[in-house]
């Protein structure tokens, strides 16, 4: 089976250790090469890149594929933005990652996850989370070119409960998987996902929760009013309900 040149763009806490997981089981289902980290090291020959920050170069992508013979096909997965800053804010209070434990002077010698986890309250937290690290994540998400015709775009709110595979499906479809090899990347969907027989998205570790519109909850008006100072335009660039 020829597939396209398959690109999987994500940003940090937008399912990325989930689609990685996905993507991983499919190259060991084809014997196909996989390659994780900076398109500055990608090979020639690779068959999968998987970029977790959704820093790619389409045009110099586009010319690998033809060189390879083959068309170019790409998925980006986006998250509601406020559900970006929960979830990172508190999966960065106890990350083990190396850049979040690296003391830093802007931080008044301590790490990103000392500096936060020192905040005396939850808003605090979060606030710190929307100016720093989720912050960067919600602009590099506005930042994106959603008219890329190479590129099948998705939510992770529409991945993260989809038992039909009325996302999956078509997105599995665009990069080029047909008949029974169809079916067989479904299962694989299944295998790895909260709603099939994983339990964990990538392990307990790395996921705090896999819920989607976690905000209601969590979002106080307080916050809201902090998310959309910082971020006027990002439910509506994003395309998310901003009726809150």
């Amino acid at each position: 089976m020829k597939l396209p040149l398959i690109v999987v763009c994500t940003h940090h806490k937008t399912g990325t250790v989930w689609m990685a997981g996905i993507f991983r089981a499919i190259k060991r289902q084809y014997k196909l090469k996989l390659h994780g980290g900076l398109q500055s090291a990608l090979p020639d020959d690779a068959d999968i890149f998987l970029q977790d920050h959704s820093k790619v170069d389409f045009a110099a992508l586009r010319k690998l594929a033809a060189k390879q013979g083959r068309p170019l096909r790409a998925i980006h997965i986006i998250r509601d933005p406020r559900d970006v800053i929960i979830s990172g804010c508190f999966y960065h209070t106890k990350t083990t990652e190396k850049w979040a434990n690296k003391a830093k002077a802007s931080y008044g010698g301590k790490s990103y996850r000392e500096a936060i986890s020192a905040l005396g309250s939850d808003h605090d937290k979060l606030v710190f989370e929307m100016k720093n690290a989720g912050g960067k994540t919600v602009n590099e998400m506005q930042a994106w070119d959603y008219d890329n015709a190479d590129v099948f775009e998705a939510k992770y709110e529409d991945l993260i409960d989809d038992r039909e595979y009325a996302r999956f499906k078509p997105m599995m479809q665009f990069l080029g998987f047909k008949g029974e090899d169809l079916h067989s990347v479904l299962e694989i969907v299944k295998t790895n996902s909260l709603f099939g027989a994983a339990t964990g998205g990538g392990g307990a570790d790395h996921v705090r929760s896999g819920e989607s519109r976690q905000w209601k909850a969590t979002f106080t008006p307080e916050l809201k009013a902090a998310f959309l100072t910082e971020f006027p335009d990002a439910l509506s660039r994003l395309g998310y309900d901003g009726n809150w």
